[in-house]
């Protein structure tokens, strides 16, 4: 599945129980940035031998929720990910 697939179905996830209706910018943004702050949370204070044993799983579901947040901001703007993405790394290329 592709970044788009990935984006049409986290669209229809949040269509299908009506959440739009919460999904102001100002919203999106700031649940984007709490979900941001919890996947830090969890290496906050922590030595590299205790990051170690950070359950990936954990990890794994905080970058979810960012991307899912990521792919609202995305909908609202009709910004396509993979090619901002693609174009970024292009650009980054040039510039470095």
């Amino acid at each position: 599945m592709d970044i788009k697939e990935l984006s049409d179905q986290i669209v229809e996830f949040r269509d299908q129980r009506n959440w739009e209706q919460f999904h102001q910018i100002k919203d999106l943004l700031l649940g984007l940035d709490i979900e941001v702050s919890e996947l830090m949370e969890l290496f906050l204070w922590k030595s590299d031998s205790e990051i170690d044993q950070i359950p990936k799983e954990k990890i794994q579901h905080e970058l979810a929720e960012i991307f899912i947040y990521l792919a609202y901001v995305a909908e609202k703007f009709d910004i396509d990910l993979e090619q901002a993405i693609v174009e970024k790394i292009e650009l980054n290329g040039k510039k470095y």
